[in-house]
């Protein structure tokens, strides 16, 4: 396996808990330079498909494949490859942001782990506060950076965020359009959870509707917020009124 993901793909997956379907037969094909966002209601599958897509869940059925050849949750390599911003932070509580992100630099193995770091707290803007108080201290939009931060870390070719907006004023929004773009543009592949058409649209490439654990609208991501909305209204939440 190269360690440069061109292409992600489910291939009709399903993902069961006990009785309960959580995705159902999702297939869904991503290219270097896309960005998709992804929206749905709670409960519809959206957070288990990026632990699908993250290789920390296996699926129940289906296969998730990387540059066309069927992927393990144990390749090592590959992980390192892809970045996760959950919605737990993953980062230790008594650790300043800088220590966790050295913490993770050595993880993966980075040849220069603090020039790594200076460059992923300047585009975050963490240097106000990264090396001065533990994580556990921190308001709710400084942690939601320093994870951001280490799912950056290793300059990952996929980029996994799961409502990256949460706690964040529009300047910290502002940056996060700002690496994805930055990713996108040198070939990796973003996939976004979120339910604010304001994030989804300056970046969103492709747009993916999700209800009940299935995926019901594939289409090229609309210009506006309000073309957001009107696509969420017409593909998930009707008949449901």
């Amino acid at each position: 396996m190269t360690s440069v993901i061109s292409t992600v793909t489910l291939d009709n997956v399903t993902k069961l808990f006990g009785a309960v379907r959580a995705v159902s037969e999702a297939s869904l094909k991503m290219t270097a330079g896309e960005v998709v966002a992804v929206m749905g209601p709670n409960g519809a599958g959206k957070s288990t498909l990026l632990s699908l897509l993250s290789l920390t869940m296996r699926p129940t059925r289906g296969k998730v494949m990387f540059n066309g050849t069927p992927v393990r949750m144990a390749d090592t390599e590959l992980s390192q490859r892809i970045g996760l911003l959950s919605h737990q932070p993953l980062v230790y509580p008594d650790l300043t942001g800088r220590e966790n992100l050295l913490l993770f630099a050595r993880l993966y193995g980075l040849k220069d782990s603090l020039a790594a770091i200076k460059e992923v707290e300047k585009d975050l803007d963490l240097e106000r506060f990264a090396t001065q108080r533990p994580t556990r201290v921190l308001s709710r939009g400084q942690l939601q950076r320093v994870a951001l931060a280490r799912a950056l870390i290793s300059k990952p070719d996929f980029l996994l965020l799961d409502e990256p907006a949460a706690g964040l004023d529009s300047k910290a929004v502002a940056r996060i359009s700002t690496v994805v773009k930055a990713l996108t543009e040198r070939g990796g592949v973003a996939v976004m959870v979120t339910h604010e058409p304001e994030v989804a649209a300056p970046i969103a490439t492709r747009a993916v509707m999700v209800k009940g654990g299935r995926i019901v609208s594939d289409i090229a991501a609309p210009d506006t917020a309000d073309q957001w909305r009107k696509l969420y209204v017409d593909t998930v939440e009707k008949g449901d009124q």
